[in-house]
């Protein structure tokens, strides 16, 4: 897929999951809704904000990051869009529920970053077994046969 196809694609569903976001914030009534409308709100709103981060964080990392590779960039970039789409909306739920308390954000908090250095250094170990290739052998047809 094609990068601007890519990028027109969540375009699209980030529009339409803030029309969506605003029609759940207009016709539902939150005393009546119930379950189903909070629902709906969240994930209504996860999805908005998820798409518009994506796209603020890529446009940031373009910009900066001019070396780094289209796939690597937009794999960093979902995720953290989605793990600070996690914190904002974990906050708004601890709030709702009147569970909001320092300690709570803070181990939320926690929890994404430790989740974060899991993925970062997940990473680093996929890429260091990349890099154990001889020079003389090619990494994609190994000639040694023994190994499969």
């Amino acid at each position: 897929m094609r990068f601007k196809l890519f990028l027109g694609l969540i375009v699209f569903g980030t529009i339409l999951a803030w029309l969506s976001w605003g029609m759940v914030i207009f016709y539902f009534d939150p005393g009546q809704a119930g379950f189903t409308g909070v629902i709906l709100f969240f994930v209504s709103l996860f999805l908005a904000l998820s798409g518009l981060l994506f796209l603020l964080i890529d446009l940031v990392k373009a910009k900066l990051a001019k070396d780094q590779l289209l796939l690597y960039r937009i794999r960093v970039s979902i995720r953290h869009s989605i793990l600070f789409t996690v914190i904002v909306l974990g906050w708004a739920l601890l709030k709702s529920q009147s569970l909001l308390r320092w300690w709570n954000f803070l181990l939320l908090v926690l929890a994404l970053t430790v989740l974060e250095f899991f993925f970062i250094s997940t990473q680093k170990q996929k890429n260091n077994y990349e890099r154990e290739t001889y020079p003389d052998q090619d990494p994609i047809y190994p000639t040694d046969q023994s190994s499969l």
